[in-house]
């Protein structure tokens, strides 16, 4: 059963960041005052399992000098810690500027993801992701822009990490013919030429595909011990999961999927 571990390595690991950047010791006496002992706190950063309250964590954020937006998500996702499954709402995300799923994907060593009706995020071209925003009403044109460059910060970062990370990239044929110009065809095709990337599609003539009528991602972790997530994006929220029963069912899905799928390069319209 999962402990909630990926998110006591996240939070833990964010926060010590934090704790860096600011130059405060790890021995701090305030640190101290906190958790009750250094060594508390180091078992904290680890992502080790320890008692320590969600204020306690607002307190170590406040010691640090993060900003009001910052604490509260690090208190809200420490309160989650000991669940399987959890949501982040787009108002959240719009509020703080903090994204969940952009910070593990910093520390993933694969990424599976799947797609029905749109090209994946950190493949979509800048054109495609404005008019896919668009689309969404209660979006004001200063929302958009703010999603905007999240996405393309999203792309940056993971550009960054080159081969360190795996991605495979699972789309049905709907999203290749469901508003992809040239341009972005010819960004798929081009990632897919990269050694640490690999992009098919389930043709429609092979379908339906059994457990794949929805998108999900599967996020590996670097470390052999982190338990392996499943993200799941919806207009409101995104919800991940890490019951590892779970985790087995998705990535099954996304390997059977795999299996009958045609790479990007042989589409035609």
């Amino acid at each position: 059963m999962a402990d909630g571990m990926t998110i006591r390595r996240q939070v833990g690991r964010l926060v010590d960041n934090l704790r860096y950047e600011s130059g405060v010791n790890a021995n701090d006496p305030r640190i101290v005052v906190a958790c009750g002992s250094a060594r508390t706190y180091t078992r904290f950063a680890s992502g080790a399992r320890t008692y320590l309250t969600y204020p306690v964590i607002g307190e170590l954020c406040r010691i640090f000098g993060a900003e009001d937006q910052f604490r509260f998500e690090m208190e809200r996702m420490w309160q989650l810690v000991d669940k399987t499954s959890w949501t982040q709402s787009v108002e959240a995300l719009l509020s703080s500027g903090f994204d969940p799923y952009l910070e593990f994907e910093q520390i993933v060593l694969r990424l599976d993801l799947y797609q029905t009706i749109y090209v994946v995020g950190l493949l979509q071209t800048e054109n495609y992701m404005r008019r896919l925003f668009a689309l969404n009403r209660d979006l004001s044109p200063e929302d958009i822009e703010k999603l905007v460059e999240l996405r393309l910060q999203r792309q940056r970062q993971i550009q960054e990490r080159g081969d360190a990370v795996t991605i495979r990239v699972l789309m049905h044929e709907t999203a290749l013919r469901s508003g992809c110009d040239d341009e972005q065809i010819a960004r798929l095709k081009e990632a897919d030429e990269r050694e640490n990337i690999t992009l098919a599609y389930l043709p429609f003539e092979g379908g339906p595909y059994a457990q794949l009528d929805g998108p999900f991602n599967v996020l590996s972790f670097t470390q052999s011990e982190d338990p392996d997530l499943v993200y799941l994006d919806a207009p409101d929220e995104s919800r991940f999961l890490e019951g590892p029963k779970s985790v087995r069912i998705f990535r099954r899905s996304f390997e059977s999927g795999l299996l009958v799928a045609r790479s990007v390069r042989e589409f035609k319209r």
